[in-house]
């Protein structure tokens, strides 16, 4: 195989291929030679533009290589990979001798050369078994640590194999510490800082409008490529990572939902969790907007079908208390036995719900998915001190906050359930409650 050194320069391998050529950062970023490379770009920065360059050039200097692209989920995977396709099939010099695969999972042939996307999901499953000879992850901060300490970087090892991170920063994790490492001068690992702004296509006009739509720390993290922290968050990211890293409890007989409504500029979002002898998992969830109440209702009602859901807890503050008796009567219709109760959000009721959800984080007693939005939201949620002395809880100003209500109200409803497989009497549950 070619060595990087001794290889033909990719960027002028790009424009003569494609005749594409990258903006000032994008070239640093390409020409720059270590075995670990970490990039922390600010949105619309051009991180999977440059990332499917990479990625193609490199088949093409390198013959023989294996390569992976890696990220959170399979859609965003798959960003990369079809931006790598569209590059071999829009050249007639790469077209005849690229060969596509679709299934099970993406893979792209030059040759003897592959690109494979897989998903870093699961604790890295899909990964393991495999080798390879450089290895893209795609919004690194948003993947597991233990993922790239016990499953990426093995897939390195037997090649002598090089890792680039890319991603916008999302809390001060194993991306940071990655970053940071390259900032103290590591011989292998290279870091760089690519705010929004030095992408000189974007403009700058709409940069400045983001800055005064959303809070100052969420710019800095989204288009300044800052990494921050936040002792205002509810949810501390050390008790996130674990909760996204919990091994899948077996399966339960018993799923509740928590379902939060919302119309236009926020999501509807519902929630099914299973009581464990550990705690809850989350086994299902759904996020929508821009729909009517009907279709918002019709597709909860499936939902629960889908789940086989036993009982749900729903907002039933100001639209919600309609919304309410309207899901039962179609639950009725469809002959679905859910019991459905409302909960009537005030600024007490509220904190007691999310620091009910807060304890169960703190005592490692929930597992969920490594969604983006639900990971994204959890990180930002935070409380602040009102002018009256009282403390409000929501969302970072710009940051959606519904996947959050959902989970804790799937959380407050099953505390009606035993964590067993028997059923408790959920109205005397109630009641010792004092609903």
């Amino acid at each position: 195989m070619t060595s990087r050194n001794d290889a033909p320069n990719p960027l002028r391998l790009a424009k003569a291929l494609w005749g594409w050529e990258p903006h000032p950062t994008q070239r640093e970023w390409l020409i720059a030679d270590a075995r670990v490379k970490v990039a922390a770009c600010g949105r619309r920065w051009g991180k999977t533009e440059a990332a499917a360059i990479d990625a193609a050039t490199t088949a093409i200097i390198q013959p023989g290589s294996a390569q992976m692209i890696v990220s959170p989920t399979y859609d965003q995977s798959r960003l990369i990979f079809d931006q790598i396709e569209r590059l071999m099939m829009g050249s007639r010099l790469t077209r005849s001798l690229t060969k596509i695969t679709k299934t099970p999972y993406p893979k792209l042939s030059l040759g003897e050369s592959t690109i494979m996307a897989r998903t870093a999901d699961d604790d890295g499953r899909n990964l393991r078994g495999h080798s390879a000879d450089r290895v893209i992850v795609d919004e690194a901060a948003y993947v597991r640590d233990s993922v790239i300490s016990e499953v990426v970087s093995p897939m390195l090892a037997d090649r002598n194999g090089r890792l680039v991170m890319i991603s916008t920063p999302f809390g001060k994790n194993h991306f940071y510490r990655a970053y940071m490492r390259g900032l103290e001068k590591s011989t292998s690992t290279a870091s760089f800082s690519f705010p929004s702004w030095t992408n000189p296509h974007i403009s700058r006009q709409y940069i400045e409008a983001q800055r005064s739509e959303i809070s100052a720390r969420q710019f800095s993290v989204e288009y300044e490529a800052a990494f921050i922290d936040n002792s205002n968050c509810i949810f501390a990211w050390d008790d996130i990572e674990v909760a996204a890293c919990a091994s899948p409890p077996v399966a339960h007989d018993v799923v509740v939902a928590g379902i939060d409504w919302a119309r236009y500029s926020d999501y509807t979002a519902v929630i099914a969790i299973s009581p464990t002898g550990h705690g809850y998992r989350v086994v299902a969830m759904d996020r929508f907007n821009k729909m009517g109440w009907n279709s918002q209702i019709s597709r909860v009602v499936e939902f629960m079908r889908a789940n086989r859901i036993s009982s749900a807890l729903t907002d039933s503050t100001s639209i919600g208390d309609p919304l309410l008796e309207q899901l039962r009567g179609r639950l009725y219709e469809a002959r679905l036995d859910v019991a459905v109760e409302g909960y009537t959000f005030s600024n007490q009721s509220k904190r007691e719900l999310i620091e009910h959800l807060g304890l169960l984080f703190a005592h490692h007693s929930i597992a969920i998915p490594r969604d983006e939005h639900l990971l994204r939201e959890l990180r930002y949620y935070e409380y602040e001190l009102t002018s009256s002395g009282s403390v409000r809880m929501n969302g970072r100003q710009g940051i959606h906050d519904d996947l959050v209500i959902a989970l804790a109200l799937a959380c407050r409803q099953a505390r009606g359930f035993s964590v067993d497989d028997s059923y408790l009497s959920h109205s005397s549950r109630l009641a010792v409650e004092g609903w």
